[in-house]
Formats: structure tokens, sequence, C-alpha cells
């Protein structure tokens, strides 16, 4: 019984440590924390299970849960084309973007680059990347960010502009 959870203790850090989803990571850790604690019952370390339950499985997770979820800021590069950012028609996606992120209360932080596409993916620092090629717009984003996911479904959902736009997901690397 011992090696089995000693085993899925491994198993549920190496999880944390390799995924690239914070949220997934805080979930491995809360388990992890938990089998932690079936570990000090079997060593006959009962208040210690009790302490590592209560204070490792359950408020570290939910208090790194809330700390996550006021993570709050959704940053957009808008790449500069022909001399300008955005032609004037394409507002009306910059306008639905601010209000999906009013809708998700995040706080958005619009950057205007001289960069292109490439440029900015060395970034590593934004939640989409804004394109304009051949008339039409191209929003890139992470894949495992959940904000881009939402986005998606508010454009799809809710944007009704006669703006042509498409959403691509970047890839990350991240085999999950």
């Amino acid at each position: 019984m011992q090696q089995l959870f000693f085993l899925l203790m491994i198993i549920f850090s190496i999880l944390a440590v390799q995924t690239n989803i914070l949220r997934r990571a805080i979930i491995y850790l809360g388990v992890f924390s938990l089998i932690s604690s079936f570990t000090y019952l079997l060593y006959n370390a009962p208040d210690v299970a009790i302490a590592e339950a209560i204070i490792g499985s359950t408020l570290s997770t939910i208090l790194f849960l809330v700390a996550l979820k006021k993570y709050k800021i959704f940053r957009i590069y808008l790449t500069k084309t022909k001399g300008h950012h955005l032609s004037p028609n394409n507002n009306d996606l910059v306008n639905a973007l601010k209000k999906f992120v009013m809708k998700e209360e995040l706080e958005l932080d619009v950057i205007y680059t001289s960069h292109n596409l490439e440029e900015v993916l060395k970034l590593d620092d934004f939640d989409i990347i804004v394109e304009e090629k051949n008339d039409q717009l191209y929003i890139f984003g992470d894949g495992t960010n959940y904000h881009y996911e939402n986005l998606q479904k508010y454009l799809q959902e809710d944007f009704t502009g006669p703006v042509v736009y498409n959403c691509l997901i970047l890839e990350t690397g991240d085999d999950e």
C-alpha cells in the first residue's frame, strides 16, 4: 500500500511540474497533498495527516485557485501592417474584445507594436495577438489559455460585426 501511495505521489508531483496550465498544476498539488495525508496515516501519525488534509489539500488549494482567478490581466498585441495598426473597419472587433474583457472582469492591456507576429511570439507574455492580413483579421492565442477559449465562444455567439476574422490556436508544445 505504501508503494502505491509513493508511486502516486511521484506521478502527481511530476504532473504538477510538467503541465503548462496553472489550474491543473494546483489541482495536481492538492491531490498530491491528499495522498500525503493518507501516507501519514499509514505511519500512525493521524494528527499530521489531518493537518495535511486540511491545510495542504484543502485550504492551500482553494487559496491558489482564488489567486489564479484574480489574475485578471488580458494582454492583446495589435501588430502593425501596411503602416497602420488596424483598418478603421476593424474597430468593431476591437470594441468586441473590449466588451469581452469587461464581461470577464479582466483588466485590458492593449499593446500596439511594430513587431511582426514571429517577434511577438518570442515575447511569450500575451493572451492574444491580432494581425491584419489581406483584409482579414487573424486572432492568435494559446490553446491552453482558458480566456482564449472563452473569447472564441464569445466571438462566435455574441459578435455580429461585419469584420471577417479567424481564430487560430498557437502550438505551445504542451502535450496534454
